[in-house]
């Protein structure tokens, strides 16, 4: 059973006999952000194929029938926890990223390394980006590469930045290196799970920035 960040205090369930206490009372767009947050601790715990309606309702101390008000579907439900994810991905991370004025070689730098933070800061959205880039079956993967594209077209403007800028080689390939780059983010969650230190994974990314992207002429 999912324990972390419940709202109300709850003892043990249902089958136990004792009763659940209720949640306090919330206007609709707090009550539906709380249910929004909760449901992505359930997610990263129990993948996204699992998490139910149910759940979510024991985890946050409502009733069954108050979570389907606010997502009709578990559609609904899974749709509104992967448009957080990726809300967060690109408007808190890559956006943050397209400042022109700064150097695009240390942006892109600098956007993997807070990537690589946020997976102490918001492990539980990592958790469910990672398993979600791997479901390549049905509406899951579609979604994915919706999403895909987008961080795509993000990281280009930084790549393309850098060529102008000439912090990135003239000869690179855009979109290739745009790829790369995106594709770097699963090897830094992969050393992150793997106890490497923050150390390791800045000496890592540094040497593929400074050896693939930076202009080295």
């Amino acid at each position: 059973m999912v324990k972390r960040r419940a709202t109300a205090p709850q003892v043990a369930g249902h089958n136990s006999g004792r009763v659940r206490t209720r949640a306090q009372r919330m206007s609709p767009e707090a009550r539906k952000a709380q249910l929004l947050a909760n449901a992505i601790v359930i997610f990263a715990d129990k993948g996204i194929g699992n998490g139910v309606h149910s759940d979510l309702a024991e985890l946050t101390g409502v009733s069954v029938p108050t979570v389907f008000h606010y997502f009709p579907t578990r559609e609904a439900l899974v749709a509104a926890v992967l448009g957080e994810i990726q809300r967060f991905l690109l408007d808190d991370l890559v956006a943050t990223h397209l400042d022109p004025r700064l150097d695009a070689a240390a942006s892109v730098e600098d956007l993997l390394m807070t990537f690589c933070d946020a997976i102490d800061t918001h492990q539980d959205y990592i958790r469910i980006w990672l398993e979600w880039s791997v479901s390549i079956r049905g509406e899951l993967w579609t979604s994915y590469l919706g999403f895909y594209q987008r961080a795509i077209v993000g990281v280009k403007q930084i790549i393309t930045r850098g060529r102008e800028d000439g912090s990135v080689a003239g000869d690179l390939d855009v979109e290739d290196a745009a790829r790369v780059i995106v594709g770097v983010a699963h090897m830094v969650a992969q050393m992150k799970f793997a106890h490497s230190s923050r150390d390791t994974i800045q000496h890592t990314i540094h040497s593929l920035v400074s050896g693939y992207l930076a202009n080295r002429a």
